[in-house]
């Protein structure tokens, strides 16, 4: 079924920390940044809220609360309204701010179906094309290529709901980041409305990043493989946005699928006993919720997919490094902190009968030496991470339960639904995050694939789940 709409922009305007707030600031990038140049296309985060509210209304009362709180946000989040730059003296790319910068605020109105965006059937992903903003470069004849950071689009379905659509630059921040600065707009905005909150505190972020020590040469390290690719200060050219799955040559179809807290203690029971019964005692590694369901996807997935049945199959492990490292940073830390391994299984093992059970092995296993020593293999991540996608077929999952990120309100109350697009999604990424639509909790896993593959992962994630 075709669903005709139109997104009419409202407002267009730049929004700034209040002017002479905070101090012109330069944050050089971290290894941990460095990692992102690469491979990581801005990042578009829909949050989508069941609020009835007029266009009338929306102007006149909800958009000014909501500029006025991401303003007073900016205040403690203001590098986010600096640009990405590589300065010829520099040894490496910066974030630099300076007082007056500020990012891009659309808000707009559209005549879509809002029940059937949030819903998790599959949809096309050029559907949520309008929801988000570009991040547009900009060119400087005194420092070169700029890159915004952010970019935020408040849509509404007039008597419906509100999308808070928002655009990040994954150099500037990871997963947990982002989730604490939203949340702290959240909260700012819904005091304008007089609902107190305590948390405030907590979520200032710390921007600190002179204790983090590179004990492996890995900074030398990216930096040289950052010349392969040409992504160097004379040619500063990185992935774009435009080829996100909204882009009408990808004909993706965006699907979420959700397993709940009894089927994920099931699935955990059925992979555990396998094991058992094979190699006569427990597993060396810990059997998580996060195991055996990335194990459980990850199969659907190379089943849906086509492929040699020879190949070699890869799935992406992340780990948040910020209490793992020597001297540990700060949770609130703001900029990314991630190391990853990776699991490897050939594809006629993966998509055999105990295709769970090897894929829950190998997953294990990654992450038990992953937090032995998380910056052990950080050097040569890079380069496994390309090799592995040019030799075999790479997939993986970004997100986490304890981001909560069914918990971020700006007033309206918990998200009805929240979808992550990213460029990655167009390679078999999966994204995850803590199912609160349904009784019995437990994840949910979004995934972006062609029509045929979406509809062959369902069969095999819905048939398994009901012989459990």
């Amino acid at each position: 079924m075709e669903y005709s709409h139109t997104v009419k922009v409202l407002e267009q305007c730049q929004i700034s920390p209040p002017s002479g707030s905070v101090p012109n600031t330069t944050l050089p990038l971290t290894f941990f940044d460095l990692a992102t140049l690469c491979i990581d296309p801005p990042v578009h985060c829909l949050h989508f809220y069941g609020h009835q509210s007029s266009t009338a209304h929306f102007m006149d009362s909800i958009v000014p609360d909501l500029k006025h709180s991401f303003s007073l946000t900016l205040q403690h989040f203001f590098p986010l309204a600096g640009h990405l730059i590589w300065l010829p003296q520099a040894n490496v790319p910066e974030i630099v701010y300076v007082d007056g910068d500020s990012v891009s605020f659309t808000a707009a109105q559209s005549d879509f179906s809002f029940d059937h965006l949030t819903g998790n059937h599959p949809r096309e992903a050029v559907e949520f094309s309008g929801l988000t903003s570009q991040l547009l470069p900009l060119s400087s004849a005194t420092t070169g290529i700029q890159y915004p950071l952010l970019a935020a689009r408040v849509t509404l379905f007039p008597d419906s709901g509100i999308c808070i659509g928002l655009t990040m630059s994954h150099t500037s921040g990871d997963g947990m980041a982002w989730n604490q600065m939203v949340r702290y707009w959240g909260l700012v905005c819904s005091s304008l409305r007089g609902e107190t909150s305590s948390l405030l505190s907590d979520l200032l972020p710390s921007f600190d990043r002179s204790t983090i020590i590179d004990p492996y040469g890995i900074q030398e390290s990216f930096l040289k493989y950052m010349k392969k690719v040409n992504i160097t200060q004379q040619s500063f050219n990185l992935p774009s946005s435009a080829t996100t799955p909204t882009d009408p040559s990808h004909l993706k179809l965006v699907a979420t699928y959700v397993i709940d807290s009894p089927q994920i203690e099931k699935l955990k029971k059925w992979v555990l006993s396998r094991i058992i019964e094979k190699n006569k005692e427990e597993p060396s590694f810990k059997l998580t919720s996060l195991v055996v369901t990335c194990a459980f996807v990850w199969v659907c997935l190379i089943k849906a997919m086509e492929g040699n049945d020879n190949s070699r199959e890869h799935f992406l492990i992340a780990a948040d490094c910020r209490t793992r490292i020597d001297p540990p940073l700060p949770v609130t830390y703001f900029g990314n902190c991630l190391t990853w391994g990776f699991a490897t299984v050939n594809k006629n093992d993966l998509v055999g009968e105990d295709g769970i059970v090897l894929a829950a092995k190998s997953i294990g296993n990654v992450i038990k030496t992953i937090l032995e020593d998380v910056l052990a293999n950080a050097p040569n991540m890079l380069e496994d991470l390309f090799e592995m996608a040019e030799k075999g077929r790479l997939a993986g999952v970004s997100g986490a339960p304890r981001m909560r990120m069914y918990d971020l309100n700006f007033g309206w109350g918990n998200p009805k639904k929240i979808e992550i697009i990213s460029a990655s999604a167009g390679y078999g990424w999966l994204t995850m995050c803590e199912n609160c639509g349904h009784a019995n909790k437990g994840l949910e896993f979004g995934i972006a694939l062609k029509k045929h593959q979406i509809d062959g992962f369902t069969f095999f994630f819905e048939d398994f789940l009901s012989s459990l």
